[in-house]
């Protein structure tokens, strides 16, 4: 095989490798998001089914993608990963085609919440890879070079695969260990961190011969344009900080409910039917703690005045429950129940009720243990597992000569045994 043949090989191997390592990645990190856009779709072609199924699907297409992916990259199983990941694009490309016509949801959901396209995008996109996996199909296996051996490559697969099966359940019940969404931990939730320096926040609306525009304090134009309008520094925090909207009926108090100072816990519950009330005991033994070392704590629900006095009834709920848009709340926190601790109007962490341990919110030695304990298990947990899954891939790659010739070895020794006769 020419020279250019096979570095035209490993670019398309490496390239459309790629494409499906981030696009199953980043499903399988947000698995909850994922199964929202399944449910998007099921509900637009009226085929509603139970979430545990729904979850098992997702989990096993992002997983799909990602594993079939990464083998592709790494040149392993040459005739199998482009054949399995074009049955993939056979189904992919006509309802990408149907998206783009029909236009039933806004966007496919191909690279959840990192990277949203436009349908006629994904169309043409897919387009690309189909062709590009259609060139694979032909020569892929004609180019013998690969990272691994043939005779374990099963071995690279079956670690890949656990390390999607972890990462993808981690992000399902307890937190996605990498937040593409609305409200990000370290990000803003009311706007009252916002720093608004008087008067020099304000924006002023002018205008002149028909067009109107806006001018900072010091950038006030000359005489000839009429002052029209004064747009406040809360109205400029509102639109650039996306803040969540917490309504009590048909009053949005949020900045009566969140002062934006100090501690603050939420406890986000965007579908109340969903909702297991076993954890009620657990959730009001934790808002008593808090409530005792001055942590102020709120119920935001994603259902109306009704769903809501359902909850505090159910649940006897001591704490204030307000609503909000369950949108919203499935942006800012996953899970059926979760909470969001805030610092001074800032996400400082997230995690769901069934990750935490009972004992340790309930009766905690320590105000530090008790937030820790909300906190999940952080960021840290994401690079070890980074870590252990790439150094298990070069211990495989490092040695697998070694591996090889042990292989050998027990294989010999079993051929070597006599057969004893009956």
């Amino acid at each position: 095989m020419t020279g250019w043949k096979r570095m035209a090989i490993w670019v398309l191997r490496l390239a459309l490798g790629a494409v499906f390592i981030l696009s199953g990645f980043v499903k399988l990190v947000d698995l909850w998001g994922f199964v929202f856009k399944i449910e998007e779709y099921l509900a637009v072609w009226n085929l509603m089914q139970p979430r545990t199924i729904v979850l098992v699907v997702a989990l096993l297409l992002s997983g799909y993608e990602f594993v079939l992916g990464a083998l592709l990259a790494m040149g392993c199983y040459k005739r199998s990963a482009p054949w399995g990941l074009g049955l993939m694009m056979a189904f992919m490309l006509p309802l990408t085609l149907y998206l783009w016509i029909a236009d039933p949801v806004s966007d496919c959901g191909c690279f959840g919440d990192f990277w949203k396209l436009s349908n006629s995008a994904t169309f043409f996109k897919n387009v690309v890879i189909s062709a590009g996996l259609a060139a694979l199909m032909v020569w892929n296996q004609r180019l013998k070079e690969s990272l691994f051996n043939p005779v374990i490559q099963w071995m690279v697969g079956a670690w890949i695969s656990l390390y999607a099966l972890v990462i993808g359940l981690y992000g399902y019940n307890v937190q996605p260990v990498l937040d593409f969404r609305s409200y990000p931990v370290g990000g803003s939730l009311t706007g009252h961190n916002m720093d608004v320096d008087d008067e020099t926040d304000y924006r002023f609306v002018y205008e002149k011969n028909g067009v109107r525009k806006e001018f900072g304090i010091d950038s006030l134009p000359d005489s000839t344009w009429t002052f029209v309008d004064r747009i406040e520094p809360e109205t400029i925090s509102e639109k650039s900080d996306n803040r969540l909207a917490i309504f009590d009926g048909e009053d949005d108090v949020t900045d009566d409910v969140l002062s934006g100072e100090g501690v603050e816990l939420l406890l986000v519950i965007p579908e109340p039917v969903r909702a297991d009330i076993s954890y009620s005991y657990t959730i009001n033994e934790m808002e008593e703690y808090a409530d005792s070392v001055g942590i102020p704590m709120i119920g935001v629900l994603g259902a109306g005045e009704d769903g809501v006095a359902r909850w505090k009834d159910v649940s006897m709920a001591e704490y204030p429950c307000y609503t909000a848009d369950d949108t919203q709340l499935k942006e800012l926190s996953r899970g059926v129940m979760s909470v969001v601790v805030l610092h001074d109007g800032v996400v400082a962490s997230k995690t769901t009720v069934s990750s935490m341990n009972p004992s340790v919110v309930e009766s905690p030695l320590s105000v530090d243990e008790f937030l820790s304990e909300l906190s999940g298990y952080g960021s840290g947990w994401f690079k070890w597992s980074n870590a252990l899954f790439g150094g298990g891939l070069l211990i495989i790659y490092m040695f697998q000569g070694l591996i090889l010739a042990i292989r050998l070895k027990i294989k010999g020794k079993y051929r070597s045994k006599p057969v004893k006769n009956s």
